[in-house]
């Protein structure tokens, strides 16, 4: 079954909140000219006498059947529902983890550039030393930035 959008639903709920409606028409009865008898919810325009007939009161039983189906379409819409809000937490979740990533990657970028254009890199040891990298631990260091960015960034 394809996906149900909100168009669809709503008809379908106004479709159903018609079908519980009871239905107080009045039905007219009348011949023609020709003598066939016809019924319909207006008199005739011909002029030709026509008889209002009492529709029968409905039952003051529900049909359970319709009692089933309309349980099931209301469980059916709870699902839908649920599903609806399930995609939109989802969705949101999604957008704030592209959102980090994307700040840290142009971070790692902005880093990449700045470690590039500067003409030493200090590193500073556990114990406070500082100390200048060597062009392997510069080429190093670069390197780990740029595969990072090659993981994790578009």
């Amino acid at each position: 079954m394809g996906r149900m959008t909100l168009p669809r639903l709503t008809w379908l709920l106004l479709l159903c909140a018609a079908a519980s409606l009871p239905v107080s028409a009045d039905i007219y009865r009348w011949t023609d000219a020709d003598g066939r008898v016809h019924f319909g919810d207006r008199a005739p325009l011909t002029g030709a006498p026509a008889q209002r007939i009492e529709a029968p009161a409905g039952s003051a039983t529900p049909d359970p059947e319709l009692q089933r189906h309309r349980e099931r379409s209301r469980k059916l819409l709870e699902v839908w529902d649920a599903e609806r809000r399930d995609r939109s937490a989802a969705a949101a979740t999604a957008a704030v983890e592209t959102e980090e990533r994307d700040r840290a990657c142009a971070q790692l970028r902005a880093e990449l550039e700045q470690s590039r254009q500067a003409a030493y890199l200090v590193r500073k040891s556990a114990d406070g030393a500082r100390g200048i990298l060597s062009g392997a631990e510069r080429e190093q260091y670069e390197r780990g930035i740029a595969d990072a960015l090659a993981a994790h960034c578009r």
